[in-house]
């Protein structure tokens, strides 16, 4: 009986190993789709960037943003199968007749049609499943997994300093570019997290609870969200802010993202690789 469960159990493993090695872009996409919690959209930037989604799959790569010097690792790590979650061609749609005839885009679209590559966009459903992913993996980061957390993405951490939160964000993420507004010394409970691009108006609808007392978020321009809080300051209001950018904020839910399809194909090589901030602080 034990030599044929063995046996059983050795089938099983060599079927899927088979399975998995004729693998396509369109199946990945397809499994996807069916393992998300919400309905997939009509329309939405999810979709192939470029390359062909018949082709078979070498390796997986999860990444915050497809640069060229990203699509380079990944093919130098066998992975021909990009999983972005950010643009790859310069505009939110990918619109490739925005630059056309640019030589930048031009030698990106060469690269990846003469690597076998195909750039696909995980951006909107990856938000929009339960749960979103990207906060998981910024949180997991960050060490804040066990701290309450309720659903309008309200926080509370232990009491501690603007400064103190500040300097744990730069050790935990690696973040060297961070900009803060508000009084170093603050102590902060309550943090509510808009992370990515999600704009002012969602920052601002964060801020009308007044028991926000710090904002975190990825972009921000500096003429809305920055003297809104500046304002509120010199009203008296307990407030500060933290933009964290972008690639800071989000990047480490691509991480939980390579985890979460390797659950789905143990067998398939998944890396996550590093797109980084690119900006650099001087001194």
């Amino acid at each position: 009986m034990k030599k044929y469960l063995l046996l059983l159990t050795l089938f099983v493993i060599k079927t899927q190993v088979i399975a998995q090695q004729n693998l396509t872009v369109n199946d990945v996409i397809a499994k996807i789709k069916s393992e998300v919690s919400c309905d997939w959209a009509e329309q939405t930037v999810d979709n192939i960037k470029a390359g062909d989604r018949d082709t078979k799959i070498t390796g997986i790569a999860t990444t915050f943003m497809a640069t060229l010097e990203v699509l380079q690792k990944a093919s130098a790590a066998g992975c021909n199968f990009i999983i972005t979650h950010e643009p790859t061609f310069y505009s939110h749609t990918d619109d490739l007749k925005i630059h056309e005839n640019d030589p930048v885009q031009m030698a990106k679209l060469k690269f990846i049609h003469d690597n076998g590559l195909v750039v696909w966009r995980f951006h909107d459903h990856i938000h929009r499943t339960n749960p979103d992913q990207i906060y998981e993996g910024v949180l997991a980061k960050l060490g804040w997994k066990a701290y309450p957390m309720d659903e309008k993405r309200i926080l509370i951490h232990p009491k501690a300093t603007l400064s103190e939160i500040v300097q744990e964000i730069e050790n935990k993420m690696n973040a060297r570019t961070l900009r803060i507004v508000g009084d170093p010394n603050l102590e902060i409970t309550k943090i509510g997290m808009v992370l990515g691009a999600a704009g002012s108006g969602a920052h601002l609808r964060m801020l009308e609870n007044p028991e926000v007392e710090l904002l975190i978020v990825g972009e921000s321009n500096e003429w809305e969200t920055v003297p809104y809080v500046q304002d509120a300051i010199t009203l008296g209001q307990k407030r500060a802010l933290i933009v964290m950018g972008h690639a800071d904020s989000e990047e480490a839910g691509m991480i939980y993202c390579r985890d979460w399809l390797k659950g789905f194909y143990p067998n398939t090589k998944i890396e996550f690789i590093e797109a980084g901030n690119p900006y650099w602080r001087s001194k």
